[in-house]
């Protein structure tokens, strides 16, 4: 038995396949038993010129026998786009190139396997010392480590010529460039065309017809070089399918709030708070939901509901409070927070929330989150004596006649609403007409003010002072868990 490892250094396997172009981005695997054996002519001709072309010959007649087998480790496809240099007078002028790639474990290898081959100890040794001279195999982006393997007693082969196996249903179908072996190409072997009219034929030898160049091929106007085939073979049809693993950021003992950025082209204005509070409330239930494999067992802080499907009581569940750190009317930040501490699946899902869709065509939001730890030590939360409402308050109950002046219900109904949350009772409430932002002023009124299936209630403003600092930002009324009735720290008052 003969076989050949293969180690992709950087973990990466640059090619294209023969017959395809490189901007389709389409990967070669199992790596091509042409492309090796044309690579160990290159490293023979650059590097050991000394040795004969009969002691080649040997060796690459066996290779060339017949196809081997392969192990193919679990991999991935993947591509980069480069816009590189068409070399004109004009240097904005740039072609669009995709370089297609197999990523892979570089500690693992692939394998090729020749279970009918007896190489001799010093054709073993010489086809070792050739491998070993190999630098990159592919582009030179794939760096390697070839060497001959020991024994290939104990391998699973998972790729092999369609003809050694029956192909299950769990295998598909893939054209892999091989060498022709010397026996049947010198049974019908190439000559080239007579250059004169008195010429004759000159027959190009095995060795040669491998070593041919695209030049070569063009002149001689074939569509393959001499001495290659397409063998079909067979792979695993989710051989490109690695199993996730769930990577949990360790951020501390305990952490109950996140603080992300957000990036668009277009970003969203404050006016749509609720909007994107509750994308990002269905974003995090999708995420959690695929994380632990079971719907039923969603995060209560992130859905709201008891395991009964009934709202949860006290506030327990997670605000989503965006907010408009730089005063020009639109979101920029987000916060995200429960009073109790996130557990590890739930952490991971405020890790793998990335982006928010935009209705209308417009382009993704996208959240990069930049800290995690205790609500009241993340950067703009923190204690403070005056408030100024950021978006309307908006009462979760009804004025009616008989319950005084007007002005002064709704103060008593933030009041009662700070009580509902565990704060301290405000000991001024001043009401706010407008919110101030930068070249416009915003009216309550302008903002979403009710969720999916409710009425739009009214809302209002109001500057809130304390008797002693409690921390910030916070929300009170309807909507409080969605950005609704936020209040934000006044600078220099929390003293």
């Amino acid at each position: 038995m003969l076989v050949i490892e293969l180690g992709f250094l950087t973990g990466r396997f640059h090619t294209t396949p023969w017959g395809r172009n490189v901007n389709e981005a389409v990967t070669e695997w199992p790596p091509s038993p042409y492309r090796l054996i044309r690579a160990l002519f290159d490293v023979w001709k650059r590097k050991r010129p000394d040795w004969s072309a009969e002691r080649i010959e040997q060796l690459f007649e066996m290779l060339a026998s017949s196809p081997p087998k392969f192990y193919l480790p679990h991999a991935t496809e993947s591509s980069t786009r480069s816009y590189l240099s068409e070399n004109s007078e004009d240097i904005s002028k740039r072609q669009l190139v995709f370089d297609g790639f197999v990523a892979l474990d570089p500690k693992n290898k692939v394998i090729l396997g020749w279970l009918d081959l007896n190489p001799t100890p010093e054709q073993k040794k010489d086809l070792d010392e050739l491998l070993r001279l190999l630098n990159y195999f592919g582009r030179s982006e794939s760096w390697i480590d070839a060497r001959v393997g020991d024994s290939g007693s104990n391998i699973e082969w998972n790729s092999y010529p369609a003809g050694d196996g029956e192909r299950a249903r769990t295998m598909q179908s893939r054209p892999v460039a091989t060498p022709v072996s010397k026996d049947e190409y010198e049974a019908k072997p190439f000559h080239l065309k007579p250059t004169t009219k008195k010429g004759k034929p000159q027959q190009v030898g095995w060795l040669d017809a491998l070593a041919w160049t695209t030049e070569e091929m063009f002149k001689a106007k074939l569509s393959e070089p001499p001495a290659f085939r397409f063998v079909k073979y067979l792979r695993a049809a989710n051989c490109f399918e690695v199993n996730p693993v769930t990577k949990i950021h360790q951020h501390g003992n305990e952490v109950n709030a996140v603080m992300y950025s957000l990036e668009s082209k277009v970003p969203p204005r404050i006016l749509f708070t609720l909007d994107v509070a509750e994308r990002v409330r269905m974003k995090l239930m999708g995420i959690h939901k695929r994380l632990i494999g079971d719907p039923v067992q969603v995060s209560s802080k992130f859905s709201g509901k008891n395991p009964d499907g009934n709202s949860s009581k006290g506030h327990k569940h997670t605000f989503i409070l965006p907010l408009d750190k730089n005063g020009d009317g639109n979101i920029d930040h987000l916060l995200i927070w429960c009073r109790d501490p996130f557990d590890e699946t739930e952490l991971a899902s405020l890790d793998r929330l990335t982006s928010l869709w935009q209705a209308d065509g417009k382009p993704d939001i996208h959240c990069i989150p930049v800290q995690w730890g205790i609500f009241g030590e993340i950067d703009g939360t923190k204690p403070s004596k005056k408030f100024r409402s950021e978006t309307p308050f908006v009462p979760p109950r009804h004025y009616r006649k008989g319950r005084g002046d007007f002005g002064e219900w709704l103060a008593n109904e933030v009041r009662r609403e700070a009580r509902n949350h565990d704060m301290p009772e405000p000991v001024a409430v001043r009401p706010l007409a407008r919110l101030k932002r930068h070249g416009r002023d915003l009216f309550w009124l302008e903002f979403r003010r009710n969720r999916k299936g409710d009425e739009a209630g009214l809302g209002y403003g109001f500057e809130l002072e304390f008797a002693e600092p409690v921390a910030g930002p916070f929300t009170l009324g309807y909507g409080a868990h969605f950005g609704l009735g936020l209040f934000a720290p006044v600078e220099g008052s929390n003293k």
